[in-house]
């Protein structure tokens, strides 16, 4: 008897599957988000920092 090799084989196994997956998604958008918000003004005053220092 062949293997089965598709979700479809095991339903219960995956009905959460979908929600878990945008909810990690939008977690790593948030998390995104968050780090350029940090390092993009960070980014700008070392930039600043070093321009007043060597100038």
């Amino acid at each position: 008897m062949p293997k089965p090799n598709d979700i479809a084989s095991f339903p219960e196994l995956f009905d959460d599957m979908e929600q878990f997956l945008d909810e990690q998604i939008n977690r790593l958008k948030r998390a995104g988000l968050l780090t350029a918000s940090v390092a993009l003004p960070a980014a700008l005053a070392l930039f600043y920092l070093a321009q007043k220092m060597t100038g």
